[in-house]
Formats: C-alpha cells, structure tokens, sequence
C-alpha cells in the first residue's frame, strides 16, 4: 500500500498535547522526587518517570523525521525541548537516527548478532552494557564532551567502538549547532536545578530507572530481524493498554517502510495475516545474548529517508 503526505495528515493538535503532557508530567515528578522524604514515593516516581519517557522519546522520534508538526520552524523548537528533557543535543539525536535509518543492521550497527571472526563473550558485553543503562548515559556523555571537549568525540575509544563510530561518521559536518544546542542543555538542567531546587540524588534516580527502560528495549524493535536495511525490523505485538504509551513505536517495519508516515497511520500499513513475534517475547529473547550470524552485510541506503 502506498501512501503520499497528503494521505497520511500529521496530527498536530494530538502531538501538541502529548508534548504538552509529557512534559509538565516529567518536569512535576523531577520536583515532586526533589521533594519527597519517602523512599516509597521515590521508586513510584521513578518508575512513573521511566514511563513517561516512552511517549517522548517516541515524540522526539517524529520531530527527527519532521513528523511533530507541519511547521518546520516549529518541529525543530520543540524537538529541541525534548531532546533537552531527554538529555541530548537534538541535532545530534537527529543525526544519529537518521544514520541508523542508512545502515541498519550492517555490519556497524548490530547489537545483537556477532561474525565468525569476532570475540563472543566481548559481543555480550558489548550488548548487556548497551541495554543495562550506559547506552542512555553516554548520550549524557556526548553532551559533556560537545561542549568542552569535542575533539575527543572524534578519537579514542569512540571511533574503535563499531556501533559509536558509524553514528558519530558524518557528524562533525554539524558540529557547531551540535555543540550550541550542547550548551542549551546543560545551561536547562542548571536552570532547572536552580528554579524548581531540584536535588541531584533523586534526579539521578529518575533518569537512570528511565535511562535503563530506555536503554534495554532501544533495540528490541530490531533484534533478529532479517539483515536488511529496509526490512530489518519488527511489527511487534503489544498489550492494548501499552499502545497509548508507545505510541506505535512497535510498529518499527512499518515505520522503516514508510518513515515520512506520522506514527498514529502506521497500524494501516501492517499486514493483519502477518505473523508478528510478541514485544515482550523479543525482549526477553534480546537478554539471551547475540548470536553467531553468516548472513551477508547489507549494503548502506544512499539516503537516510525515503
């Protein structure tokens, strides 16, 4: 089935205020934590704060394809203000995830698979510290390194890591609006510090039960998918009482098929007699491990969106 811009309207009003909720839920539960004597109440914010940050990541996901508003202008400022709600440049989460849409499950993006001259027990470690959390924080860390040192960005560890290498390739191109959007957010969280008289444990609490929910399903919609650039996701199942929070983010095929398409359309361009492997099932599928793959490396797409 095929669908033009015109077919697939981007709902504006809805996005706005998802935007609009996410955001004074999150910013609320950061004070709320900063403010609570009850160790109780911290794990029901955090837990309700890693939530959250599904439907805005997932938001932040349509204004990288310019998918939140109509208004160009407009996506990008408010794609701005979730990235600084999430904790990363938006000009570099662009950056990355329109890589991704290039060279998915190539050879340098594969969490989840290892080749025959590559060192097993190194390729779980490799997975397990991507998923248990410091796949989020290292997005800290490039903001960090964006706005004081961004020439180690550039070498080292990073461009040796396979995975880091391919997303960083191709950023340097962006670096000054990297750096300044870098600057914006750290200079947000300091005025959010000062404003709401945040306390950095509980703020640390928060984002890292976030950043591991985050950090260990980044990947699901992918894991064992065919090794293909297009094709190589997954039209996941999922709870019906999970969809108003994912926002058909599982529908990640559908979306790689047709990424001009707004998230609410996705669900028409998924083949009901298909059969489609469970969220969940693929999730706790990822947690075993990669596995030894002779499949041939795809070769990249030329352009990062259709």
């Amino acid at each position: 089935m095929k669908a033009s811009r015109s077919d697939c309207a981007i709902p504006t009003v809805l996005n706005a205020g998802l935007v609009t909720a996410v955001s004074v839920l999150c910013v609320g539960l950061l004070y709320a934590a900063s403010h609570t004597g009850s160790h109780g109440m911290l794990l029901l914010y955090a837990l309700t704060f890693a939530v959250a940050m599904v439907p805005l990541y997932t938001l932040l996901h349509e204004a990288e394809h310019e998918l939140l508003v109509p208004n160009r202008r407009l996506n990008d400022v408010l794609g701005r203000w979730l990235s600084m709600l999430f904790g990363v440049s938006f000009a570099f989460m662009k950056h990355c995830h329109l890589r991704h849409h290039r060279k998915n499950r190539t050879d340098i993006e594969m969490w989840d698979l290892y080749l025959e001259h590559q060192v097993p027990w190194r390729r779980r470690g490799n997975l397990y510290l991507m998923m248990a959390g410091p796949g989020y924080f290292m997005l800290w860390l490039s903001v960090v390194l964006f706005a004081l040192a961004p020439g180690a960005v550039y070498g080292g560890f990073f461009q040796r890591h396979a995975e880091i290498a391919g997303f960083l390739e191709g950023s340097e191109r962006k670096l000054r609006t990297i750096r300044r959007e870098s600057w914006m957010v750290i200079a947000a969280a300091a005025s959010a510090f000062w404003i709401l008289d945040l306390r950095m444990g509980p703020v640390i609490v928060l984002y890292a039960t976030a950043g591991f929910l985050w950090s260990s399903q980044n990947y699901v919609n992918h894991a064992f998918s065919p090794r293909d650039v297009v094709n190589g996701a997954h039209n996941l199942k999922m709870p019906r009482w999970l969809l108003p929070v994912y926002l058909n983010f599982n529908l990640h095929l559908a979306h790689h098929q047709r990424p001009h398409v707004p998230w609410i359309h996705l669900p028409r361009f998924v083949d009901p007699r298909s059969q489609r492997i469970h969220f969940f099932r693929n999730y706790l599928r990822l947690w075993s491990g990669p596995l030894l793959t002779r499949e041939p490396n795809p070769v990249p797409a030329r352009r990062a969106v259709d």
